[in-house]
């Protein structure tokens, strides 16, 4: 093991933390569907029921 290499309990944690970041990533396109969604229904609400 060189000087820069972290200890396997440490490298193990890291690649943890990173796997959990990729899980959260594949779900954010999903959110923004709903976020956009959510607005398109506000506008459509504001639009036929207080004609602005």
């Amino acid at each position: 093991m060189s000087p820069v290499e972290p200890p396997a309990e440490l490298r193990e944690r890291i690649q943890d933390e990173l796997e959990r970041n990729r899980r959260w990533e594949y779900r954010l396109p999903l959110y923004g569907a709903i976020a956009l969604l959510v607005c398109a229904a506000i506008v459509v609400v504001r639009v036929v029921f207080l004609h602005v």
